[in-house]
């Protein structure tokens, strides 16, 4: 290896150990004063042809960024594919690559390239074959061919964010991190208390009970005797916290809870503003609201959905609806409502009154 070669290795190896230290990570570009800080060599012609010989590696690219030069790293491994490319192949990629993580629509790369249609078909056949450049769908132009290299993901312009999954928004996923969410800020909304259960006269009774009289207690005919029946007067409810309560799980809390929770793919980046997005339409949607920085579910709702639950618990989704289908008790409204133990006759929630029932008659 002559001397100018071994220089060139030297600084391309400064320059990614640089780029992989910084926040920008291999997507770093590096400025011709930087490049001469690293002390290889102390003048500008030097520099240049150390660049003119990583470039003809096609390890480093030249940029033109506010008018100023710049370059840009490749890695070895792509480095490798991009020298074996014919020329026509080199130009294409080169417009892709530039594109960086908003991707380029074939119709653009002819206009740039000036190559034939032809020859742009066929030069990103053996882009992807080389896996260089992958394909993506964008949520803003659905039926274009948008183009970019293969080991960049997209950015949220591109994908429309977490909630969408190959370009349509992802209806399930949503649902169920909503009830994820839901669940969570209900277990920390309320404390549980119990309170007595104001029954009003059962019809016909005249309101014997109330005035003193007690059923007698009876044998069976066949002489066993039977155990009384134990009025259940006092049911669970919610009770508030006291007022300047700081409990109630912020939005930073709800996400730690969701990175946690193992029901999101990996794949999958959710950021505070994603999950505020979330919890936003929650409120809107009278499931949560805010109290001071943190939130808390509206009294009565009760969290999470038997959908969610499973999904928690690894079940697919064939199961969760042989659970959900199980028996008639489950089927029923009353099998699921959040405020059952709050029904009874005469009261704000009962059958008679029932919202449910009605759609469930007719499904």
């Amino acid at each position: 290896m002559t001397v100018v070669e071994d220089q060139g290795a030297t600084l391309y190896e400064k320059c990614l150990a640089t780029a992989l230290s910084s926040p920008e990570g291999k997507a770093k570009l590096f400025y011709q004063e930087e490049l001469i800080a690293f002390g290889i060599v102390d003048n500008v012609a030097d520099l240049m042809g150390l660049c003119q010989g990583l470039m003809h590696a096609q390890l480093l690219r030249l940029m033109q960024l506010d008018n100023k030069t710049c370059f840009a790293l490749r890695t070895k491994e792509i480095a490798n594919k991009v020298v074996t490319l014919a020329e026509e192949e080199r130009m294409v990629y080169n417009q892709i690559e530039n594109t960086g993580t908003n991707g380029i629509w074939q119709k653009n790369i002819k206009q740039r390239t000036g190559l034939h249609q032809t020859a742009i078909t066929r030069a990103m056949k053996t882009l992807e074959t080389k896996r260089l450049v992958k394909q993506i769908k964008s949520v803003k132009n659905p039926a274009q061919k948008i183009y970019m290299l293969s080991h960049l993901s997209p950015n949220e312009d591109v994908t429309g964010g977490p909630w969408f999954s190959d370009g349509e928004l992802d209806i399930e996923l949503i649902g169920v991190t909503a009830d994820a969410v839901v669940h969570f800020i209900e277990k920390q909304s309320w404390a549980r208390g119990f309170v007595k259960r104001e029954r009003s006269p059962s019809p016909g009774m005249d309101g014997i009970e109330e005035a003193g009289m007690k059923r007698k207690r009876t044998d069976d005919i066949e002489g066993v005797h039977t155990k009384s029946r134990k009025r259940h007067d006092m049911v669970e409810t919610q009770i508030s916290f006291p007022p300047g309560y700081r409990g109630y799980p912020t939005v930073s809390a709800i996400h730690h809870f969701i990175r946690e929770s193992g029901f999101i793919k990996e794949d999958v980046v959710l950021t505070e503003g994603d999950i505020k997005g979330l919890l936003d339409v929650l409120v809107f949607d009278d499931r949560i609201e805010q109290i001071g920085n943190g939130y808390r579910t509206v009294r009565g709702v009760q969290g999470a959905t038997e959908a969610m639950m499973g999904m928690v618990h690894g079940k697919a989704p064939i199961d969760m609806i042989e659970d959900v289908e199980g028996n008639g008790l489950t089927q029923a409204p009353c099998g699921r409502c959040p405020v059952f133990n709050l029904c009874e006759e005469g009261g704000p929630v009962n059958a008679r009154n029932c919202e449910y029932f009605e759609a469930w008659l007719r499904a």
